[in-house]
């Protein structure tokens, strides 16, 4: 008895392990997933940034230098972004009025 006791123990500890590995692979691949996402290259302005979420933060020549000037170029990159959407909802830079 003492036998199949501990054989299903040990099945069942090997299936919670097993478990806890797919549980673990299956969030690193949602975490990947997300970060591609979220985080890319795009065009703005003409010029190519690095964006978080789609808004535009970073140039390349932006991480030339140290960090505080690169925040400080990503904060101006979103003022710049946001503006724009700002404008876009009044209406005022679309292609085209809808009369």
């Amino acid at each position: 008895m003492n036998k199949i006791i501990e054989r299903l123990r040990k099945r069942l500890q090997a299936w919670h392990e097993e478990r806890a590995e797919r549980m673990e692979a299956a969030c690193a691949a949602e975490l990947d997933e997300t970060a591609r996402r979220e985080v890319q290259v795009m065009e703005f302005n003409g010029e190519l940034y690095m964006s978080v979420s789609g808004v535009p933060l970073l140039r390349a020549e932006d991480l030339k230098g140290d960090l505080t000037c690169a925040v400080q170029a990503a904060r101006g990159h979103y003022k710049d972004w946001k503006e724009e959407k700002l404008w876009e909802r009044k209406g005022t830079t679309s292609a085209f009025t809808l009369y």
